[in-house]
């Protein structure tokens, strides 16, 4: 399927308009076939941590009652129940926060009034934030981070890594950070071309766009270090960036509803129905699918990585604990998007909805037996490989 530009013979599907009635958009179950449990003292806290550091970098007192509802610090607790403490899982919140407001204030273009046309510049500035300590402390500096709300809450989270991690860990977070804001650049210049990207573009774009610097802090907010070799090693960074597709694509899932209203934003159910003119219900259960071969091809990689590993000296005690930390995230992940208020009873839009099973499920025998190339959508097939 080639890339097509958007006109008005190809218009992007949206969800249907709620107007003043509660209108439901059915999302499929998926599979995640992890264990779930968080600390709800420490969500609670952290929740209370998330709306007072709002509010002294500036967020207005209007805005902060939604944010209340978003629960970050919630998502935190769920996706790090292994947080060394109250500290370690307050920075994780922070810098779910702080890329919630990059994306929301220089990308979305709706109620936030973002711009696809200054979406690169903006998102150029943060990397004089994600420095941190290190040069923020200019009058230069502070020129361009200081008036900005996204960019005082980068630096600030910066500044909270290197008194919690090493040098070696805030390098991660500065990469993975910046790759993520470099894909959000991407996507903003899809916008301005007004070009729809094919289904595979799409995936292999992102997987870089949401969640890789989430993921970075798993080792620190669990208050130790994965080693630079594990971190590095081929194997285990394909997991982490399937991690990052496989909760992404659960976000697209969720995220639908809320961003109907938006001026050109897109998501693979979307552009599924765009491509293959299916309705929106149809591209969902099929984006569903998609998670769920996704998910399989990560346990067979996870058990071929435990294999190889389990009589090599090389291996670090951290690599383990690690990779129970990229299970914790898409278990978490997945309860998260399912109640937030972000994505849940927005003024006006739709509201995902579950059914009475809950936002998982567990047939992994089923799902087993449904092998596409990876990353690949099995109705997009097209002789090339997948990416």
């Amino acid at each position: 399927m080639c890339p097509r530009s958007v006109s008005e013979e190809t218009p992007v599907p949206t969800a249907p308009a709620a107007g003043n009635a509660r209108v439901e958009l059915p999302v499929p179950p998926v599979l995640c076939p992890f264990p779930f449990s968080y600390d709800e003292e420490a969500a609670r806290r952290a929740d209370e941590g998330i709306l007072a550091w709002a509010g002294s970098l500036g967020l207005p007192p209007e805005r902060r009652t939604e944010l209340a509802g978003h629960r970050i610090g919630t998502f935190a607790a769920m996706t790090h129940p292994d947080a060394a403490d109250d500290d370690h899982l307050s920075l994780a919140a922070r810098n779910m926060y702080a890329m919630f407001v990059a994306d929301d204030h220089y990308c979305d273009e709706g109620p936030a009034g973002a711009s696809s046309t200054l979406c690169p510049a903006r998102l150029g500035r943060t990397l004089t934030a994600l420095e941190g300590p290190r040069l923020s402390d200019s009058a230069a500096a502070e020129e361009l981070v200081g008036p900005d709300l996204a960019t005082r809450a980068l630096r600030e989270v910066a500044r909270h890594m290197t008194r919690l991690g090493t040098p070696a860990q805030a390098g991660r977070l500065r990469h993975e950070t910046s790759a993520t804001f470099l894909a959000m650049a991407g996507e903003s210049s899809w916008r301005l071309a007004r070009h729809l990207p094919g289904p595979r573009e799409y995936l292999a774009h992102r997987q870089y766009n949401g969640a890789l610097s989430c993921l970075a802090l798993i080792d620190v907010t669990g208050g130790y270090e994965l080693p630079a070799r594990d971190w590095e090693n081929p194997a285990v960074r394909s997991l982490t960036l399937t991690a990052s597709l496989l909760i992404i694509l659960v976000n697209d899932l969720y995220s639908v509803a809320k961003e109907s209203a938006d001026i050109g934003s897109q998501s693979l159910p979307t552009l599924l129905s765009a491509h293959h003119g299916w309705p929106l219900d149809r591209s969902m259960r099929i984006t569903g699918e998609l998670h769920d071969h996704l998910m399989c091809h990560y346990l067979r990689r996870e058990a071929q990585l435990t294999a190889d590993t389990a009589n090599t000296a090389d291996v670090s005690p951290e690599q383990p604990r690690y990779l129970r930390g990229l299970r914790n995230w898409m278990r978490g992940s997945l309860q998260w998007h399912a109640s937030t208020g972000r994505h849940h009873r927005r003024a006006g839009r739709p509201t995902p909805a579950t059914d009475s099973q809950g936002p998982a499920h567990d047939r992994l025998r089923t799902a087993l037996r449904l092998r596409p190339p990876p990353g690949l959508c099995p109705h997009c097939r097209d002789g090339r490989s997948a990416p």
